[in-house]
Parts: C-alpha cells; structure tokens; sequence
C-alpha cells in the first residue's frame, strides 16, 4: 500500500526526492538550501542547491535525543565561511524535511526540527549538529539551591543591573595571542574587574562581534584574557566596549553592583560539605 499521508508516494518503482533544510540564523537572517542538483522552490520559498550530505537521521519514541548531522561545501554564496566563524549559524532554528522535487506543491515529508549546535568548518567544507526538540527533555527546569547567583546573565530582568553604567570604551594596546590583548586607558579598575564580563569590538575586522572574558589584571594597561578567540585576529589600534564582570558571589554583587536585593543564590544556607563536616565531628 502507498504511503501517501504526505502527499509524496514512498512506495513508488522511481523515487523523485529530494532533502530541504530551512534555517533561521540568530541574526534572523532565512536561508534555505537542497541536497537536489538544482534548485526548488517550496511553499513560496527558495532552496539553493548547496551541495550537502546529511546523515541517517534517527528518531525515537520516549526521551531519546535525536540525531542529524549536515555535511558541506563552501559552494554556496549564501553560506559565508565568515558568518561560520562568527557564530551566526549557533543556536539557529532548523527544519529537515523531504520533497518530491518532480512536484513540489506535494506535502513535504517532515523529518526533524531544532536548532543547530557545534558547526565546525574548515577545509572548506562545514559540519553542523542538530539539536532536535526532544533534547530539551534532558535539560533542567527549575531552580536549585546554590551559594552562587542563579541569573542566566548579568544585566537580565532577574538581575535588574543597568549594564550602561558598567560599560567603557577602549583601544586595543598590544595583542599577546588570539585570546589575550591589551586594552587602554587602564590603571582605574583592579584585578578583576572585567572577569567574566563581555568585550565587544566596535571597529576593525572583529567588529560587531562579542565575546566573554575569562580574567582581568591590572597592569597599568587592561590585560584581557577571553575565554575563546575572535574570529579574526585583533589588532593595536582596534576600539572595543568592555563590559564589568560577575563571579556570582554575594560579595560582588553587593560592593560592585549594590544589588543584592537581586542576588538569587543561598550563600547561607549549609551545603553537603557542612553537613559532612558536622557528621566528622560528632
């Protein structure tokens, strides 16, 4: 019997079909693209032949995460190797469906949909994870008691910190490796000051982009250190906006940021050590 809830025939002698993948980048940026050697148009939009090989994909019932990856070449104009390194295409919304591209007003065949995870590239060529929906059921939901702050990011609506106040503008002084550089004027923070907080390039070929500091020390100048390189490499001379950090404690948010109306951690409350401790004793 023909499998025709689709609308496409699986069954037939001559299968004309054909993967589509729809991506809605962060920047919100639409973009779609087909395994087939042309390209399609399906339900009024445009899937460029891109060139790329997906894997099996496998879908389970119960909590099982699924499983895809996206293999490809740089033959693209609508993929840029420079939007990869950017980031522009983590965390973007993906559908994977199958088309019969002899008529594509058939009901596709849908397969997956989620976001994209790791994309790796290099070689050119690009490698993209999908992360289907049904990993979010492995997540956790909710709060758990922690001495350390619980917000998802300083500034957000739990925190309440108006980050404009905790913003400076600087110049790139001296660049020491892909991830630590130099910033001025300096000499007026102390150590710390900007771990864990953001630096965001406003010129140069890094600009517009953002990444997270990882330590800061005072040494007359700023020495940065972030957690992972820009894309590009940083230049003497590049103007950058760094961004205050928070290590979570209630120390920090009560002498830098004077929030700790805001603080959502239990600092106080004893934790297994304690308890562990008083066992030892008596």
């Amino acid at each position: 019997m023909a499998l025709r809830a689709t609308g496409i025939d699986l069954t037939a002698e001559t299968l004309t079909l054909a993967v589509c993948v729809r991506i809605a980048r962060v920047d919100s940026t639409l973009l779609g693209f087909t395994s087939h050697d042309r390209g399609l148009t399906v339900g009024g939009e445009a899937y460029v032949a891109a060139g790329f090989v997906p894997s099996a994909v496998r879908t389970e019932a119960g909590p099982t995460v699924d499983n895809l990856e996206i293999v490809g070449l740089l033959d693209s104009d609508a993929i840029v190797e420079a939007d990869l390194r950017a980031g522009l295409y983590d965390g973007a919304e993906i559908r994977v469906f199958v088309v019969d591209w002899s008529n594509t007003a058939l009901a596709p065949l849908k397969l997956v949909k989620g976001t994209l995870g790791d994309v790796r590239h290099g070689s050119g060529q690009f490698a993209a994870e999908l992360r289907s929906l049904s990993q979010r059921l492995g997540q956790r939901v909710g709060d758990l008691i922690s001495p350390l702050c619980r917000v998802a990011a300083l500034g957000d609506a739990q925190c309440g910190v108006i980050l404009a106040g905790y913003q400076t503008a600087v110049t790139v002084a001296s660049v020491v490796s892909d991830v630590r550089f130099t910033v001025m004027p300096g000499g007026a923070f102390g150590d710390g000051y900007f771990s864990y907080g953001r630096i965001t390039f406003t010129s140069g070929d890094n600009a517009g982009l953002v990444r997270e500091i990882k330590s800061h020390v005072d040494s007359g100048d700023e020495d940065l250190t972030l957690q992972q390189p820009f894309p590009y490499t940083v230049q003497p001379g590049d103007a950058a906006t760094v961004e205050a950090g928070c290590d979570r404690r209630l120390e920090t948010c009560r002498d830098r940021f004077s929030n700790v109306a805001n603080f959502r951690g239990e600092p106080h409350v004893p934790g297994s050590d304690y308890l562990m401790q008083r066992g030892l004793r008596t």
